[in-house]
């Protein structure tokens, strides 16, 4: 059995989100310069009165051309119900499409009697709760006659942003829109709408959206594809503490568009793998939506996690106990690394043996690294700031350690930057005044420009490989061994080479 062989392709043709829904959040966004500039593709705006006041929809359909939902968190400043009141019947009544009415608060007979229920959109938010304690909590809301309802959880975990889908799922309804908030939740927040939810909130209107926002809607346009639905049933997916900040989700799921590939590559914030490995993944809780998944790329701080939960692992994933990817295949889970296939397919290997590397980090990234160079016959030195995790690599690989506090770049072919130092372009990982000039610099960080250790490396006339090139090779082998498919040739380079890169995105 080829266990590389493609899977099927989909073909199934295309659906489209009813309305992406941007959010109006903040006063000075109520301008027709920030309004006007929202994309082609957002065709509803929520304005969050709790924070931006109400604005006269007269005014916003100046400058925006689509449909207004009025906001009015509970909660938030309102003075008493009778000045709620006051304002929600004063939206209604001055021409919003739609007005948010909270299913506890505002069942006022009064309110009800002045807005029709093609005006409403009836809408709980709570903590945490099961698919079936949402469907009780939609029953009492259904009694309440609406255009649309919506239910959100406050999720804490990534197993919180399951029941909403659940629940969704098992509705069949295309009036409800349900999933998890918060950046732990954004995942729940595509995938509802891949499940007949109708409305997908993001954030956008404002520069000071907090999490529960969402990302705005170029991101949620770019990373996801919306609001074009392709039909899917499987999942891959960014599981990490800055999962959300990735620039993966934006990249594989443009290869799967463009080979209509029934996939979606989705963000998973996850500070403790294990649970997530237990709760998501193990379970085959997903399986419950039709969706399976298919592999995790994985980042910090879940690499060692990864790497031992695995059913395959392989001896260098073993020995340097890091692992950044998890696939699927048949009914086991092969973990491994591509780290090292960033750099090496971005270094001639006929130069690595004999040559002194310095490998600096000694994170999940820099073990794989350090290992797969000494492997290729190089004579590898681990470096780190933190001493004692620099011994305990030194143990782990049988390489020798240095502090970076005393580590100097001269005498070294070839070096390795596996920290996150720079990534915010105001410091240099290591003192560069020393480079020898026949040196390889690797720069494992990519930002929204030239980091200050490829600047200062290449000013000195060294080579350098930068993050970028490293992303590159390691975005392709990962999206093969995930979907046995290569992605179209040249797609992920000329995505990379842009040159504007998304300035809140991290490695």
């Amino acid at each position: 059995m080829n266990l590389l062989q493609p899977l099927p392709l989909c073909r199934a043709s295309h659906a489209v989100a009813d309305a992406l829904v941007a959010t109006l959040d903040e006063p000075g966004a109520a301008s027709g310069c920030v309004l006007r500039g929202l994309p082609d593709e957002v065709s509803w705006l929520q304005v969050r009165a709790d924070r931006v006041g109400d604005v006269p929809p007269g005014r916003l359909r100046q400058v925006f051309g689509g449909k207004l939902l009025y906001t009015l968190r509970s909660g938030d400043g309102q003075a008493n119900d009778l000045n709620r009141s006051r304002r929600l019947l004063a939206a209604a009544s001055e021409g919003y499409d739609l007005i948010e009415l909270d299913g506890e608060r505002d069942i006022d007979s009064d309110l009800l009697a002045a807005i029709p229920p093609e005006q409403r959109l009836i809408s709980w938010r709570g903590a945490p709760a099961s698919a079936s304690e949402l469907t009780l909590r939609f029953h009492r809301l259904s009694s309440i006659a609406a255009r649309s309802y919506l239910l959100v959880v406050d999720a804490r975990r990534t197993a919180d942003a399951l029941a909403p889908l659940l629940f969704l799922r098992s509705t069949g309804r295309k009036d409800i829109t349900a999933y998890a908030d918060g950046e732990v939740g954004l995942w729940s927040r595509v995938l509802a709408a891949h499940l007949g939810a109708p409305l997908v909130f993001v954030g956008g209107a404002g520069a000071s959206q907090g999490p529960s926002d969402g990302p705005n809607p170029e991101r949620m346009i770019a990373d996801f594809g919306l609001p074009a639905l392709p039909a899917i049933d499987r999942i891959c997916g960014i599981v990490g503490v800055s999962a959300s900040k990735s620039l993966s989700p934006w990249l594989h799921n443009a290869a799967y568009r463009a080979l209509g590939y029934p996939g979606l590559f989705l963000p998973f914030r996850v500070e403790f793998f294990e649970e997530f490995w237990n709760e998501i993944v193990e379970s085959r809780a997903l399986d419950q939506l039709g969706i399976s998944i298919q592999g995790l790329t994985v980042s910090s701080p879940n690499k060692e996690s990864a790497a031992a939960l695995a059913t395959i692992r392989s001896g260098a994933t073993l020995r340097a106990a890091s692992a950044n990817l998890v696939f699927r295949r048949g009914s086991n889970w092969v973990s491994t690394s591509t780290d090292p296939t960033g750099v090496l397919a971005n270094v001639d290997r006929r130069s690595i043996e004999g040559r002194r590397a310095a490998v600096v980090g000694c994170g999940g990234s820099g073990r794989a690294i350090a290992l797969a160079l000494s492997q290729a016959g190089a004579s590898v030195t681990l470096v780190n700031r933190c001493q004692a995790r620099g011994e305990q690599a030194s143990r782990l690989l049988g390489l020798p350690f240095t502090a970076l506090s005393k580590f100097r770049v001269d005498g070294y072919d070839l070096i390795i930057n596996a920290t996150p130092v720079g990534s915010q372009g105001d410091a240099l990982p290591f003192a560069i005044n020393h480079l020898a000039g026949d040196a390889v610099v690797v720069d494992l960080v990519y930002a929204a420009g030239v980091t200050p250790l490829v600047a200062g490396a290449r000013k000195r006339g060294v080579t350098v490989v930068d993050g970028r090139e490293v992303l590159l090779a390691q975005v392709e082998e990962q999206f093969f061994r995930m979907t046995g498919l290569a992605p179209p040739v040249g797609l992920v380079a000329e995505m990379l080479g842009l040159t504007a890169m998304p300035s809140d995105r991290i490695a």
